[in-house]
């Protein structure tokens, strides 16, 4: 074999081999727009079987009702006193407290509120907590009347870091000493003797803005007896615990939407009918 024809051999042998690369190429190419059309028929079809028809987003479940609790758990709206749905239409921040009151109010769960000893600030607690809530004082469940040994509650365990002198404990301890007024609440004697028993010094202040701030920059709590207003539509007993920026911080046991606020003390002066300064 010449030299001539071995170069004709190898051109045509590299000439088959660029034909079968572009031959693949071509394949690779039709392949891909093979698939892609196939893509494209298919979403046709799915739009197609899409149009016209409505697309329902699934419903959002609705809170339950009041009434739709009561017949799940198979009760009755006797079971529940008047008393403690005006509380529920005043205050739904007592929703549970309310709501379960057939199924719990003779419970007598544990209170621990060892969390607050020795705590800088003071607790905040509630009279219709469960804990207490459904405990008897003064003719009635703590939740409706307990306000008053709530509040000498929280200033004694902030005082004396002593958290056995929970709210049910206080509560006993008003009925005990004469303080607790049957069908009314609590008498004002349970802070100015009461809290002296308990071993705090406690002095009656006047309404005076100065005499407030100055007792609670220096870590004083104050006891205030409540008309008519922002907290009641009677009388309650809320607990200053704090100044900030000229306006009063507060310890409401009936709401802790009042008790995130700051007040400002022209706008509740009006309403203070009593005030007490609590010092170790």
């Amino acid at each position: 074999m010449g030299y001539g024809e071995m170069s004709n051999r190898y051109k045509r042998s590299r000439a088959s081999i660029r034909r079968r690369k572009r031959r693949n190429r071509r394949m690779k190419i039709l392949g891909i727009e093979l698939v892609l059309l196939i893509l494209l028929v298919g979403g046709f079809w799915v739009t197609k079987g899409l149009k016209g028809k409505e697309v329902i987003a699934p419903k959002k479940s609705s809170p339950e009702t009041f009434e739709e609790f009561v017949e799940k758990k198979g009760l009755t709206m006797d079971a529940y006193p008047a008393e403690l749905l005006e509380l529920y239409d005043r205050n739904p921040e007592a929703k549970e407290f309310v709501w379960e009151y057939p199924i719990k109010k003779d419970e007598e769960p544990k209170i621990d509120l060892g969390e607050y000893k020795n705590s800088d600030s003071m607790p905040l607690l509630m009279q219709w907590d469960q804990r207490w809530g459904y405990h008897q004082y003064s003719g009635n469940v703590m939740g409706l009347t307990g306000c008053g040994p709530t509040c000498l509650s929280m200033v004694t365990i902030h005082l004396s870091g002593d958290t056995s002198k929970d709210p049910k404990w206080m509560a006993d301890f008003s009925t005990e000493n004469g303080y607790a007024a049957e069908g009314s609440g609590t008498a004002w004697a349970l802070f100015s003797e009461g809290g002296e028993q308990l071993g705090f010094d406690v002095t009656e202040i006047p309404l005076n803005k100065t005499r407030i701030a100055e007792n609670l920059k220096v870590g004083n709590p104050v006891v205030a007896v409540m008309g008519p207003g922002d907290f009641t539509t009677e009388g309650h007993f809320i607990v200053f615990v704090d100044y900030e920026d000229g306006k009063i911080k507060v310890n409401d046991p009936n709401s802790k939407v009042n008790s995130e606020k700051l007040w400002e003390f022209e706008s509740i002066s009006s309403q203070i009918k009593q005030l007490w300064v609590f010092r170790k």
